[in-house]
């Protein structure tokens, strides 16, 4: 089921599922495009987490972007 994520940043990404999702924020990102999917998430969540003390979880792209709702980060 494709759905469309909204950004805090005023973004907006649209994926099938949570490893789209972390494939293409991390090929729009200014940082760490050239990474791997894994590098992006585990580099996202540090910064993440230095600038809003919220602990991004990187096991899956699925928690990944389950904390990313929960933060506040991505709306649906």
């Amino acid at each position: 089921m494709i759905q469309t994520y909204h950004l805090l940043d005023g973004g907006q990404i649209t994926a099938s599922n949570p490893e789209e999702f972390v494939r293409l924020l991390r090929e729009g990102s200014r940082f760490d495009y050239d990474y791997t999917d894994q590098e992006y998430m585990e580099n996202f969540a540090r910064r993440y987490g230095e600038l809003h003390g919220v602990a991004i979880a990187t096991d899956t792209p699925e928690h990944f972007l389950t904390d990313l709702q929960a933060a506040g980060y991505v709306l649906k």
